[in-house]
């Protein structure tokens, strides 16, 4: 796999990847087949996702360069977002998984939330500091997880939230995103699937704060 996407990122042309076809089916099954062995653990973990199917969870290859000056057509990675109703629902949190050469990465939680969904999760946090600080501040989550994705940040709190609420920096992320990254090594090991699942599960508490928000 990190092969194929090592060659791919030097040759992102469609003649090289058409002449390649047969390499990225057998890159994608392999990744699938991952994805599968995943999946009922998962599920067991955290039912809310539903018993997924792997292809409906795996990104397209495909770039969407509509809107990008890099005209390069295909990704150099391979990954999957696994919750309620897959990759087309990025509007649930769930588990996300990222293979690149040098870059492999897993995680979680919710990226790009809707303007009423994150409104949610902030006074989820707002009412329950103490429940959100005890998952963030949690020794297993801080081993995988120092801190959230911090991209985006407001600089200010909010509209309607004080300057003075003890939290108020938890208040303005834009996503609510764990990421741990693996080195090669640890990618190519035979326990990778329970490197992965571990980092999922200290997720977990995380995407349950989310969910209970949400509903």
């Amino acid at each position: 796999m990190f092969e194929y996407l090592d060659e791919l990122s030097k040759n992102n042309n469609r003649e090289w990847f058409h002449d390649n076809k047969k390499r990225w089916e057998a890159t994608k099954e392999d990744f699938l087949e991952f994805l599968e062995g995943l999946m009922p653990e998962l599920y067991a973990m955290d039912k809310t996702i539903g018993l997924q199917q792997p292809e409906k969870c795996m990104y397209r290859i495909y770039r969407d360069i509509r809107f990008s000056p890099d005209k390069t057509p295909y990704k150099t990675h391979i990954a999957a977002y696994i919750a309620t109703g897959g990759v087309k629902r990025h509007g649930r949190p769930g588990y996300y998984l990222h293979i690149e050469n040098g870059e492999s990465m897993a995680g979680g939680g919710i990226f790009m939330p809707e303007p009423h969904t994150l409104s949610a999760i902030r006074k989820e946090i707002y009412y329950n500091l103490d429940a959100f600080e005890s998952i963030v501040n949690d020794d297993e989550f801080q081993s995988y997880f120092p801190e959230l994705w911090k991209i985006d940040m407001l600089k200010l709190p909010p509209k309607g939230f004080s300057k003075d609420f003890a939290g108020v920096e938890w208040l303005k992320y834009k996503h609510y995103v764990t990421s741990c990254n693996f080195s090669n090594t640890e990618a190519l090991s035979d326990d990778f699937h329970n490197t992965v699942m571990k980092t999922f599960r200290a997720t977990y508490p995380l995407n349950k704060f989310i969910i209970d928000a949400m509903n």
